[in-house]
């Protein structure tokens, strides 16, 4: 328990020295929401909530699905590459402690981000809703980003191009799956995109909150779905790396 509590320590500060955390995470999700809702206006309407408050829960997204696709993607590929992770297995931390912690380290910075974009709604523009809302919609934006950590963990093994990969992808499905323009607005084509795309299915319950609704069993299913392959696809590149490592041992002794 011990190293893993250290482990878990140590992980957190280096995140809070990360500054692509700070840019990307969190700077980019509340500049956008500033600069977006005072542009359209704060009271306008849209799919029976604010726009204030529909934005709110969409940046809030974005960081999330930033820090877990890019930031930690491009920080798993940093540890493969530089060795740390063979450093690790030196340490009394077991390979389950270290997923373990990398799992919970990842869940707290979401914790974060969710409780930062909150903070800005309600403290520049001013959002409001029932208690019970702001708690749905906080578990569901927590508890519901597995699918973008598994997405971090298969660009994680991109090594030095991870991270360009982790950036086009991040920007790539939170613009086409409706974070920073309602699909509403788009046309037909890009609503049927949107809805296949995994920030959608993200969001759109925490949208449906918003709207006093209930959460669709598709979105529950699509991002599940999206998970599984995510995981897969992960343990298929790391066998087939390790039989490739295996075999050119093999091969110089």
């Amino acid at each position: 328990m011990k190293p893993m509590l250290s482990f878990y320590r140590k992980e957190m500060l280096r995140f809070f020295r990360d500054r692509r955390f700070f840019i990307l995470s969190l700077g980019m999700p509340i500049i956008f929401y500033l600069i977006f809702v005072n542009q359209v206006g704060s009271k306008q309407m849209l799919s029976g909530t604010t726009w204030k408050a529909y934005f709110m829960v969409s940046m809030a997204a974005f960081g999330i699905i930033a820090s877990s696709v890019n930031a930690l993607g491009v920080r798993l590929a940093s540890e493969r590459t530089s060795g740390w992770v063979r450093w690790l297995k030196t340490t009394p931390l077991s390979p389950t402690g270290y997923a373990v912690v990398k799992m919970l380290v990842q869940l707290s910075i979401s914790l974060l981000i969710i409780l930062v974009i909150f903070l800005i709604g309600v403290l520049f523009q001013g959002v409001t809703m029932p208690f019970w809302q702001w708690i749905a919609i906080f578990l569901w934006l927590w508890l519901a980003s597995f699918p973008f950590a598994a997405l971090g963990v298969l660009i994680g093994f991109a090594g030095n191009a991870a991270q360009i990969l982790g950036t086009l992808i991040y920007l790539a499905i939170s613009m086409l799956g409706g974070l920073w323009t309602p699909i509403q607005v788009l046309p037909s084509s890009m609503q049927t995109i949107a809805k296949w795309m995994p920030s959608y299915r993200y969001a759109h319950p925490a949208w449906n909150i918003l709207a006093g609704q209930g959460i669709a069993w598709q979105d529950i299913a699509i991002l599940l779905g999206y998970t599984i392959v995510f995981l897969m696809i992960s343990v298929y590149v790391q066998k087939t790396k390790s039989f490739r490592r295996s075999t050119s041992t093999n091969s110089v002794s």
